[in-house]
């Protein structure tokens, strides 16, 4: 009696491998695959006319699309879309937009970028190296020089102590090193700039040499940044995205570094003082775009861009949930995506954990993040998260190889 077996199949190699088992065509392998990855995508503020064309290409193309009920009567001036399909059908569909009018034509070129599958390389760039991203997950290993980090304050305020935690941190396998001076925890208050150079100066000055793996400098201060860059630093890890400190742009992009921006509502003073969200990914998305196109704008290379969408600042336990598992939409933005979930309030408050009993779930959350297609992970625990990642990635190489 013949049997029927559900398969778990989650990438198109996945796919291809069980159409190869069977036999099939060679010819027809790519185009099989294609109809076994079905994906969502989401087209903002169209006026009707567009909303109508692009839903009866769709469903000219086997499949649909969703828009608000009135852009049929003409009384909703704009809607945004959702396009459901196979990437077969997305491709069909993008090929019939880029013969259409009303700019209908760039959001089908938008669309087959999503279908084309070829190994596209990305890079992170600095003034010192071009950092290959997607070949593996990148650690970030934290370093804070503070007396009041929420999870390490006062422990690496001292020089020595910093520089050796440091050179542990990259004999432990991290790729980069993430080094702050005033601590973001919420309710933190400000340090003053001649503070924060007393306490994180040093340490890179000392750094010099030792290591070979860029140095970040988590700071909203231009001076602190141009310093620090000054002493080896390669990359700035801007909390504000920019937005703290006016002259921190042209520093960036004077000295060709690296920028993160990260999102965050208020600061950390204020941030969680009742953090609330119409649409948290979308309002997140829209801030990262704004601030990377003002980034661009300015002169600052897009290939030294990176996007943190900011757990734990200005955001309940459940946003924090919301964006880990929606981590890879933020990936349409074009640039790597970093995300620092380690040690944080919302473990604690979803398991009611203290700060020392986490590492567990930093894992778990991890392995949540790699399987959006994080690219960097900023985290205390680097040789813990090494393994894993480690693990994890190998396991995901066997799922992601096209079977003999």
């Amino acid at each position: 009696m013949a049997d029927v077996r559900l398969l778990s199949l989650k990438s198109s190699n996945d796919v291809r491998n069980e159409i190869s088992k069977i036999g099939s065509d060679e010819y027809s392998l790519n185009s099989l695959a294609m109809k076994g990855k079905f994906i969502v995508l989401k087209i903002h503020k169209l006026n009707p006319a567009s909303c109508n064309i692009i839903k009866q290409i769709a469903l000219s193309s086997g499949t649909d699309a969703a828009v608000h009920r009135d852009v049929i009567t003409g009384k909703q001036k704009h809607s945004d879309l959702l396009l459901f399909g196979t990437l077969k059908e997305i491709e069909r569909i993008g090929k019939k937009l880029r013969k259409q009018p009303f700019g209908l034509d760039k959001i089908g070129t938008r669309l087959l970028s999503y279908t084309d599958e070829k190994d596209k390389k990305q890079y992170l760039n600095t003034a010192e190296r071009k950092i290959e991203i997607g070949k593996k997950t990148l650690i970030m290993g934290i370093l804070n020089v503070t007396t009041d980090s929420f999870s390490d304050g006062g422990k690496y305020i001292d020089k020595d102590k910093a520089v050796n935690r440091a050179l542990k941190m990259v004999e432990e396998g991290a790729d980069m090193i993430d080094i702050g001076g005033e601590s973001s925890r919420p309710g933190a208050e400000t340090v003053s700039l001649a503070q924060e150079l007393k306490r994180v100066i040093p340490v890179l000055t000392e750094l010099r040499g030792k290591i070979d793996v860029p140095i970040s400098i988590d700071t909203y201060k231009n001076t602190v940044a141009e310093k620090a860059i000054e002493m080896g630093a390669e990359m700035v890890n801007d909390i504000s995205g920019l937005r703290f400190d006016k002259r921190m742009v042209d520093v960036v992009r004077e000295n060709r570094a690296a920028i993160v921006i990260m999102h965050m509502k208020g600061r950390p003073r204020n941030m969680q003082n009742n953090p609330c969200y119409d649409d948290v990914i979308q309002e997140i998305y829209n801030f990262l775009q704004e601030r990377a196109d003002f980034s661009i704008k300015n002169g600052i290379d897009r290939e030294s861009i990176v996007v943190d969408p900011g757990i734990g600042f200005g955001k309940r336990v459940k946003d924090n949930l919301v964006i880990l598992n929606r981590l890879r939409e933020f990936k349409s933005l074009g640039f790597p995506v970093l995300i620092g979930a380690s040690k944080k309030s919302f473990i604690g408050a979803t398991l009611n954990l203290p700060m020392e009993e986490r590492l567990e779930p930093n894992l778990a959350a991890c392995g949540i993040t790699l399987e959006e297609g994080v690219d960097i992970v900023r985290v205390h625990d680097v040789a813990e998260t090494r393994k894993f990642i480690d693990m994890f990635e190998s396991i995901r190489r066997e799922r992601d190889s096209v079977s003999d």
